[in-house]
């Protein structure tokens, strides 16, 4: 994985919606070559989207079926390579985060696996 990935994650008021932003914005911070990128900024600016994304693969990472992250993004003529599902991947390990302020132990359980998964997929993009 040497070419810059856009993390374009779930920004939505639910735990899920937590553990995405915790999941994308950690790997950002631990990975040079990953950037957390806000959907918020892109949703609203009529026109544009951040330079951010112009030298990135973007993948984004929703944490419900809604996923508003790539709603907003085709609304932009944006394409991501790929989506991933934290709801699936909680679901799948038996997790059931319930706070949407603080991570509970099923969130930070959840972030650890998230940021691996996310890694794992990416890897070679």
């Amino acid at each position: 994985m040497s070419d810059k990935i856009a993390l374009v994650s779930c920004s939505g008021l639910s735990p899920l919606g937590l553990v995405v932003r915790a999941a994308s914005v950690e790997l950002a911070l631990e990975n040079e070559n990953i950037v957390a990128a806000c959907i918020t900024e892109y949703s609203a600016q009529p026109n544009n989207c951040s330079p951010i994304l112009d030298d990135a693969k973007i993948v984004t990472v929703t944490g419900c079926s809604d996923d508003c992250a790539s709603v907003i993004l085709k609304d932009k003529d944006i394409d991501a390579i790929k989506n991933i599902s934290a709801d699936s991947l909680v679901k799948a390990y038996d997790l059931n985060p319930l706070d949407a302020v603080r991570l509970d132990d099923d969130g930070e359980k959840a972030v650890k696996i998230l940021k691996k998964f996310i890694l794992a997929e990416i890897e070679n993009i």
